[in-house]
């Protein structure tokens, strides 16, 4: 019997505001390596968000203007930059790597999964909203449109299924048929 292994597991890499690599292990011959990683995606906030985050520098002036302008700049720094710091630092990974599907923090042997669904438009928008699953496990960006849907084939493990954000479902789809293939 196999047993799930859905798990905790911190990232020890992270990329940049740009996402989303689909060759990272290909070989020479045009196919992929499945020892490396095959699919890797970082869900940031569009490259826009960045630029509207700037009014936080005029509110926080007019804020502690009064008090004083130095620390109202000081302020205004630290906010924005704090701000756009957590917004990619907390933005989840989905990779798929050495016969594991990685969701954020989460991974489990692609091995265990069923056949994946790549969902876009109203496909997508029904996933999120009438055939949402409380008990499937969830990795979602606001700033993403596609998902990727796989089920989980493993009686042991009580999530029947991953949803996953991406901004290219079909290329994670296509990444996790290839890794099931090759387990």
């Amino acid at each position: 019997m196999r047993t799930s292994t859905c798990c905790i597991a911190v990232e020890a890499s992270r990329g940049g505001w740009a996402s989303g690599t689909g060759a990272l292990g290909a070989r020479e011959d045009g196919g992929m390596d499945p020892a490396s990683s095959s699919y890797r995606e970082r869900l940031t906030p569009p490259w826009w968000l960045p630029l509207l985050l700037l009014l936080i520098v005029p509110a926080a002036l007019l804020v502690f203007l009064p008090v004083d302008l130095g620390v109202g700049v000081g302020v205004a720094a630290v906010l924005y930059l704090g701000i756009v710091t957590a917004l990619w630092v907390g933005a989840p990974v989905v990779e798929v790597r050495d016969g594991m599907l990685h969701a954020g923090r989460a991974r489990i042997a692609t091995a265990l999964l069923g056949a994946p669904e790549a969902l876009r438009g109203d496909e997508a928008r029904a996933a999120m909203r009438a055939e949402w699953d409380p008990a499937s496990h969830h990795v979602i960006s606001p700033w993403t449109r596609g998902l990727v849907r796989v089920a989980v084939d493993d009686e042991s493990d009580p999530t029947p299924s991953w949803v996953m954000s991406s901004r290219r479902p079909g290329r994670l789809a296509a990444a996790i048929d290839a890794a099931r293939a090759s387990a």
